[in-house]
């Protein structure tokens, strides 16, 4: 694994996850609640829903979502390459 690339490679498909959650989120926002909903078991997501979604928040949550993801996935490169030895 590339200590560069593998990092890049998972941040910007997390990003992309984050876009497409987002719009979700926006355009049809019960399907994406319905989802939500099934992957938080014994929590009802419902008591905190807010589907308006702006565009600062559409936009903070994929940057933020970028940098988290790639920071995770250079950690674990590092990790595995240390355990590959």
């Amino acid at each position: 694994m590339d200590l560069k690339k593998t990092p890049l490679a998972i941040a910007v498909f997390f990003s992309v996850i984050s876009l497409i959650c987002g719009l979700a989120v926006w355009i049809i926002p019960g399907a994406a609640l319905s989802v939500a909903s099934s992957w938080m078991h014994g929590i009802d997501v419902s008591t905190i829903w807010n589907p308006n979604v702006d565009i600062v928040s559409l936009v903070y949550g994929i940057i933020s979502a970028f940098i988290a993801s790639y920071i995770g996935a250079w950690i674990f490169v590092k990790i595995y390459k240390t355990i590959a030895k």
